[in-house]
């Protein structure tokens, strides 16, 4: 117990070293957003989109990871442990460190991190003990250096969804496929500190508004400026917003601009998360339009040079993250919702498949989750999921604004028993010669909105 205790100490010295060294940073940062990097140092990674803006630093030179929540009083380590690498090249994530509490043996855990190191990562962490529960998700994009984006580079997105919003209006507790934005597209330039966010393009779920894309009831700005500095969180763009947030709740109501921030990687990885208010608690405050997506924020990519070969895209292997947000009216997920780690694209895996439509072989991709969440046991998961591509479009290269996603009876959530397909958007590109696969739907059958999230394993 000693000395896994001093370990953990240690390792957490190595933490606050790290936030020293990024405090000095020049926020003028010199990485080249559009640029390959390998490299085997340890990396601070900005966790956003679902929950509380969190960094993940992951050392795989020590085989070690710490997770730290920030407030106006500084950082909390939430978690921290031991890094290993499975045959299939997820990571297992094994808890030793929860707040005030050294584990003498390993919680009930199901934690995992899909990662493209430097790049790009998602990180799920499902840890139990007699004291204490750690449960969260989230992408993670790299934030060492600022980007420099000399030449405007344009990015698609797709938001991540909170749960679903049954209201027939926009509420900031959930996520609404027929008034809010679900996919979109941004240019971005840099100038020194400065990036600016031009030709902001937000569209509807095309599926839920008679087949076309539709504008969102409340469309951010077409064009705004943000700063890339030193912060908590490392080298991140912070966005300020037009609108202004007033907190009912207090006996002496203030107001405040919310704001979004953004990282981007060096292979063109973006992630926005859901901005802040006073008051909003889990999101459920008054509600507003992010600079780019709605719900938890967005998770994109740069828009590839040509129009992709989807074939190509669909013969890759990908590990990844299964995401329902659930339905209601608040934000936290219920039984209904999931988080699951899952592969797509593995060889043979069609002929395991429950029966399943398959429209067309070179658009369409299968997988599903592991078995019972433990990628441990087998290099890839189960079969009983399958992603239709559909038909590039054509305007815009590397987004599919028609996907289908089936689900076979066996899907652990499968609610309703029998074999079902929904409607979805995806946006596809690459990282460091690497295809990603970022999708949003909405299943109507389960009743909730999906994310899957989607980094090539070959």
């Amino acid at each position: 117990m000693h000395s896994q205790a001093a370990g953990t100490l240690s390792w957490l010295g190595l933490a606050a070293y790290f936030s020293v060294i990024l405090t000095g940073c020049n926020g003028n940062g010199s990485s080249k957003t559009i640029a390959s990097q390998t490299t085997n140092a340890p990396q601070l990674y900005l966790a956003a989109g679902v929950g509380n803006l969190q960094t993940y630093l992951i050392d795989h030179s020590a085989d070690q990871f710490i997770v730290t929540s920030y407030s106006t009083n500084g950082g909390t380590v939430q978690d921290s442990g031991n890094i290993s690498q499975l045959s299939s090249g997820l990571f297992d994530l094994d808890i030793t460190y929860f707040p005030g509490e050294f584990l003498s043996g390993p919680p009930l855990t199901a934690s995992w991190e899909v990662e493209i190191p430097g790049q790009a990562a998602l990180a799920e962490l499902e840890a139990t003990d007699a004291v204490q529960t750690s449960t969260s998700f989230a992408p993670l994009v790299p934030i060492q250096s600022c980007p420099s984006i000399t030449t405007s580079e344009s990015f698609q997105f797709v938001t991540i969804p909170k749960r679903l919003n049954t209201l027939s209006s926009v509420n900031g507790a959930g996520w609404n496929p027929q008034l809010e934005t679900a996919y979109g597209s941004a240019d971005v330039v840099t100038n020194g500190s400065a990036v600016q966010f031009s030709n902001i393009s937000q569209h509807t779920l095309p599926a839920v508004n008679g087949g076309a894309p539709g504008t969102p009831v409340n469309p951010a700005s077409g064009s705004t400026t943000g700063a890339c500095s030193p912060t908590f969180f490392g080298e991140t763009i912070s966005v300020p917003s037009a609108v202004t947030i007033v907190n009912p709740g207090s006996s002496n109501p203030e107001s405040i601009s919310p704001s979004a921030t953004i990282g981007i990687g060096p292979g063109g990885f973006l992630l926005e998360d859901s901005g802040s208010s006073k008051g909003s608690g889990n999101g459920s405050g008054t509600p507003y339009e992010n600079v780019l997506g709605a719900g938890y924020g967005a998770i994109g990519i740069v828009v590839p040079s040509s129009a992709l070969t989807t074939s190509n895209v669909t013969a890759a292997q990908y590990q990844g993250i299964l995401y329902g947000a659930a339905s209601g009216s608040t934000a936290s997920l219920s039984s209904s919702g999931f988080r699951l780690i899952g592969s797509f694209g593995y060889p043979n895996l069609e002929t395991a498949c429950p029966a399943l439509p398959a429209p067309s072989d070179s658009t369409i991709i299968y997988g599903g989750e592991f078995a019972n969440n433990d990628p441990s046991a087998n290099s890839y998961g189960n079969c009983d999921l399958a992603i239709d591509l559909g038909t590039q479009d054509s305007s815009n290269d590397g987004l599919y604004p028609a996907a289908t996603v089936y689900v076979s009876a066996s899907f652990p959530y499968n609610s309703i028993g029998t074999s079902y397909s929904f409607p979805a958007v995806a946006v596809a590109g690459q990282i460091d010669e690497k295809y990603a696969i970022f999708l949003i739907g909405m299943d109507t059958a389960g009743s909730q909105p999906w994310g899957i999230y989607l980094l090539q394993s070959n």
